[in-house]
């Protein structure tokens, strides 16, 4: 008995643990079945099982209108929605491959000092015993810890070094024994050269190891995490990273093992590694300067000056050519004899000298410049307009500090087979899977990261299986067409490995060339070999034959539809008399080629050296007055060629609002079009008050019509009081939206028709 929307009463017994495709005409009700009845019941039912104050933070969805509705799992829905518009959520984020990938680093990451490019390691007594018990047997060594000498109180050190039990001490590059030479001037003179008292003296193969490492942690207890070791030896080689050091006028060597993760070299000290530090949602790890973005916002002086053929004279400096800042062009202008600079030349012919006036200004005359302009506004970007003004002369560009990896430097040092976190994060996922697939990694480095690459390959194939492996993990999200970010979501449902649940798919193959679809469809089975139920709304043949069961809405749409037109396998479709389906498969109906085609005789619009993106220098000629298509693989280039490049192009040349376009060379051609329209796949309205009718502006004659009427002349009624946007013609009890919400508190809104208006949303008068 459900009865959402256009269904009519519909009866069904769907099976668990199926894959089911939903098809039909767009309009019958397939939509309203998926996702308003089944999704939203099994949602609801799911958030019920919680308390109450952990339901006030839950979204809800209606409760369908259907008289029953038995054995329904929880589910989740994959839509088209974009699920975020934030700069931060990267593919890798929303997958959380990139969770995975932190964790791995935090764990058996190495850290390469940035400057020297020497491995930097944090040691303890025990690798430092591991390490000393390298050296050749009967290596003299002593070990010790540095002591911070206090100016004029060096007297003081003497008896605290007895009283702890440490009898020699190494000062000015001297061995002194405490109980045979007292403290004296010398010595205050000799401290300012290092003072490090010696807990033992050992050699090696000669001492157990359990007295080594208690030494060394004495050592490093009484150092600060620091422990130091002079070895009585000349060779470099002995022990990788020290230094050499005289000792009573013999070289010895120094090594210093410490607790903290700093290059000896360069002196530079790197962070401990933690999960955190390798988030660039984190202030621990992302880049001081864009905070994470990638990039900064900053002038961009092909905005500033749109058209360098243009003279400073003639406007050729945008920002000044409103009346309002008219003035800044009139103080250039009088001072341009006095300082040489050319007025009346196209700008790209001006000199570097010239330039760098107009942006930098002459202080001598009290004249700021494009960066004196700049500034002011800055300082008054608290008022709206300004704010606007501005903006329009600013455009993002790739962050100089982190070059677009987010990260901050101390980051960027880890490494896991010789790659970074942001090196992986930039690759291709393809590449990426290879590379995380062949890593050559130490038998402990895998035993710690075997889980951590395991769900990161995991997640990584699933993106490959779903047609996303052009994509990189550090794409943000809302760069995504409505196909690509529904496959990434559905890619978060693979690789959840839940078990017994209701999926719910909105269209998966929107988008997809035919060559990806099998792989798309092999995903969607292995959701259903998990015992889940699959339910996929979907007009695609080969998704639509690979279904254990096929449900057909129909027979039209609207009002039309709303009925189950055919139930069972998709080989008995094309048997059923009521399936237009069913009439496809057969081929009984189909698109029938067009038997004359226009020919390309109203001119071309050529675009010239495209490099945006994956494009590789392309030159394209779009044919005028006729329809032109652009295909290919996902992720070949159409969108950056057409919507990223050609638009903005054509719209900068007629002086339109539009994004700035990805490089090229020129465009020619433009002077054939009147104007130019993106139609994309952006919503067209989120308000509930927008309707396809108003859209179109339909409303705008019905109301003129209504305006125009002899009631509506005699009470001085106007078009706008034929609006419910409107206050003077909407309902004042439900401001126009026809319905009224009542708070629940703890539970979803209920929303109930208005009682004034009976859902009209105009007042009784109107």
């Amino acid at each position: 008995g459900v009865a959402v929307h256009n269904l009519k009463q519909v009866d069904l017994d769907i099976p668990h643990r199926r894959l089911v495709v939903l098809c039909g005409l767009s309009g019958s009700g397939k939509t309203s079945l998926a996702l308003d009845t089944l999704y939203a019941e099994g949602q609801r039912r799911y958030i019920d099982s919680f308390s109450a104050y952990t339901r006030q933070f839950l979204e809800r969805l209606e409760k369908p209108a259907a008289e029953r509705i038995d054995g329904i799992p929880p589910a989740i829905a994959v839509t088209h929605k974009n699920t975020s518009r934030s700069s931060r959520s990267t593919v890798g984020t929303t997958t959380e491959v990139s969770d995975y990938l932190r964790l791995l680093f935090a764990k058996i990451g190495r850290v390469f000092c940035n400057k020297c490019g020497q491995e930097v390691r944090r040691h303890s007594p025990q690798t430092a015993a591991e390490a000393l018990e390298q050296l050749p047997p009967g290596t003299r060594y002593l070990v010790g810890f540095a002591v911070q000498p206090i100016a004029g109180k060096q007297r003081a050190l003497w008896p605290s070094f007895q009283e702890e039990g440490f009898i020699r001490v190494i000062v000015g590059r001297r061995l002194v024994n405490l109980t045979e030479e007292p403290w004296s001037e010398a010595h205050e003179k000799q401290a300012d050269g290092g003072v490090f008292a010696v807990v033992d003296r050992l050699a090696a193969g000669g001492a157990t190891g359990q007295r080594l490492r208690d030494s060394l942690e004495t050592a490093f207890t009484k150092g600060g995490g620091s422990a130091h070791v002079f070895i009585e030896t000349a060779d470099d080689d002995l022990l990788p990273g020290s230094t050499p050091f005289e000792l009573d006028g013999a070289a010895w060597r120094q090594s210093v093992f410490s607790g903290q993760m700093a290059c000896r070299a360069c002196g530079l000290t790197y962070p401990a590694p933690e999960p955190r530090l390798y988030s660039f949602n984190s202030p621990l790890g992302a880049c001081p300067l864009c905070e994470g973005f990638g990039n900064v916002i900053d002038v961009d002086m092909e905005l500033v000056v749109p058209d360098e053929n243009k003279s400073l004279r003639e406007g050729a400096v945008a920002p000044w050519n409103t009346p309002a800042y008219a003035h800044e062009l009139e103080e250039l202008l009088a001072l341009a004899d006095e300082y040489e600079v050319r007025v009346d030349v196209p700008y790209r012919e001006l000199s570097e000298r010239e330039r760098r006036i107009v942006i930098e200004g002459v202080k001598e005359r009290n004249f700021g410049g494009l960066d004196g302009f700049i500034a002011w506004l800055e300082r008054r970007k608290y008022k709206m307009h300004l704010r606007v003004f501005l903006s329009r002369w600013r455009s993002y560009r790739t962050c100089p500090e982190c070059a677009g990896k987010r990260l901050r430097p101390e980051a960027l040092a880890t490494r896991v087979g010789g790659y970074s976190i942001a090196d992986i994060s930039s690759m291709k996922i393809e590449t990426a899977l290879e590379i995380l697939s062949g890593i050559e990694l130490t038998p402990w480095e895998r035993q710690v990261g075997r889980v951590m690459l395991e769900a990161a390959r995991a997640r990584l194939k699933y993106l490959v299986d779903v047609g996303l492996g052009y994509l990189t993990l550090d794409r943000t999200l809302r760069t995504l067409s409505g196909g690509e970010s529904q496959r990434v979501a559905l890619t978060m449902a693979l690789g959840s490995a839940l078990v017994n649940m209701l999926y719910v798919l909105d269209e998966p193959s929107v988008g997809l060339h035919p060559r990806d679809i099998e792989r798309l469809t092999g995903a969607i089975r292995s959701l259903r070999d998990r015992d889940n139920t699959v339910v996929v709304v979907e007009h695609e043949e080969s998704m639509i034959r690979a279904a254990d069961q096929v449900i057909e809405i129909g027979p039209g749409a609207g009002e039309r539809g709303g009925q189950v037109v055919f139930q069972g396998a998709a080989d008995d479709m094309p048997d059923c008399e009521r399936s237009l389906t069913g009439d496809y498969l057969a081929g009984r109906r189909g698109v029938t080629p067009v038997s004359k085609r226009r020919q390309p005789d109203h001119g071309w619009i050529r675009l010239a050296g495209a490099r945006g993106n994956n494009l590789q220098d392309v030159t394209v000629e779009f044919p005028l007055g006729l329809l032109c298509v652009v295909t290919g693989v996902s992720g070949s280039g159409k969108s950056t060629l057409v919507q990223d490049t050609l638009y903005p192009a054509l719209c900068r040349r007629m002086r339109k609002d539009a994004p700035k376009p990805y490089p090229y060379h020129d465009v020619y051609g433009d002077g054939q079009l009147d104007d130019v329209i993106l139609v994309d796949q952006s919503p067209i309205g989120r308000s509930p008050r927008s309707n396809p009718v108003t859209y179109i502006k339909a409303f705008d004659e019905i109301r003129a019509v209504f305006a125009s009427t002899v009631e509506a002349r005699t009470r001085n009624y106007g078009a706008a009081h034929f609006s419910f946007n409107v206050d003077g013609g909407r309902c004042s009890a439900c401001q126009g939206d026809g319905h009224i919400a009542i708070d629940m508190q703890f539970l979803a809104d209920v929303y109930m028709k208005c009682g004034q208006c009976g859902g009209k949303r105009y007042r009784k008068e109107v």
